[in-house]
């Protein structure tokens, strides 16, 4: 699979491992969303303005989303998993340091990454979901903002867009734990593949162990939200680059009161990875909430649309029946 040779330094053979372990995961969570048709995303009508103004995303940190508990448990998970697994896989694991490695990550998570989540949803205008409407669609008086799956999952990038998928597993423990152990396998099979890699010293690869896990963390979440059919976009120094790209950025904005960091992606075309994320390429069609002002809303919508030259854009009424809140 590799050149083999005696010269080679310590950094390219780290290379060689970085990139192979890349294209195998890019691969694997590629594979995980072939069967989603589109993408949903339950929001109000002042948020739908917002994005129509700036024709941005804007991607919270974790920890100061609703998804906070997922991103500890899953981090307990993967520890307990690596101490379980880490020696049987790992003959020399204990020069690897990995807990301390996978700590320093682990609270990069909290501190330093940002998502935004995305339902899944079907091909056609009746598969939004009245528990997604209750929970964060304003109780049917949002909207359900319908996203085509291709423009924004970029596999002509490869895996180098400034977001990466990251689609939710929804799944226990043990679960979890095997797929470590998988995850882990996934690293040996590099190291025996790659030339002179068991020469490396154990931090360096302690280093590539704890990065290879990280991504498990970010898509996990517990069984109990399973009705969610969660899919994250995940922006974070532990899988991309740290230099975004044009017009791409952080930025501090006030929220609540609260001073709140966000990464903001614009929604533009993106010729440096042969992507069009442009709102009128990304935008299908848009469903307007089951309630009593659904007619109104409808209206309104449309009118926002056309005069945003997003004619070509579909307004449907959710065929949820309308239930008043007591």
């Amino acid at each position: 699979m590799f050149a083999r040779t005696m010269t080679q330094t310590p950094d390219a053979i780290l290379n060689e491992l970085a990139v192979w372990l890349k294209a195998t995961i890019v691969a694997e969570v590629y594979a995980r969303v072939t069967h989603i048709p589109m993408l949903a995303h339950y929001t109000n009508l002042d948020a739908f303005k917002s994005i129509l103004r700036s024709r941005e995303l804007w991607f919270s940190l974790i920890r100061d989303s609703t998804d906070t508990s997922e991103a500890t448990e899953g981090s307990k998970i993967v520890a307990a998993a690596l101490a379980e697994h880490g020696p049987e896989i790992f003959t020399n694991y204990a020069t690897f340091d990995v807990p301390r490695q996978f700590e320093a990550r682990r609270h990069m998570l909290e501190t330093e990454t940002h998502v935004f989540s995305l339902c899944e949803h079907g091909s056609d205008q009746r598969t939004d979901r009245l528990v997604m409407w209750q929970e964060y669609g304003r109780r049917g008086n949002g909207l359900c903002l319908i996203l085509r799956k291709q423009t924004m999952l970029g596999q002509t990038a490869k895996g180098l867009f400034p977001v990466h998928w990251c689609p939710i597993e929804y799944e226990d423990a043990a679960t979890l734990g095997a797929r470590v152990r998988h995850r882990l396998q996934q690293v040996q099979d590099a190291i025996d593949a790659t030339p002179m890699a068991e020469t490396l010293p154990g931090h360096a690869l302690g280093m590539m162990v704890a990065g290879c896990v990280v991504q498990l963390i970010l898509g996990h979440k517990n069984v109990a939200y399973e009705h969610e059919k969660e899919v994250r976009f995940v922006r974070s120094g532990l899988l991309q680059e740290l230099v975004p790209p044009e017009g791409a950025g952080y930025r501090t904005v006030t929220v609540d009161g609260q001073e709140r960091s966000k990464f903001i992606l614009p929604l533009r075309k993106y010729p440096e990875f042969s992507i069009d994320a442009s709102l009128p390429a990304l935008l299908d069609h848009i469903i307007i909430g089951p309630s009593v002002e659904q007619e109104q809303m409808f209206q309104e919508v449309r009118a926002i649309l056309d005069a945003n030259d997003l004619t070509q854009v579909g307004v449907h009424r959710s065929e949820i029946p309308y239930r008043a809140v007591r």
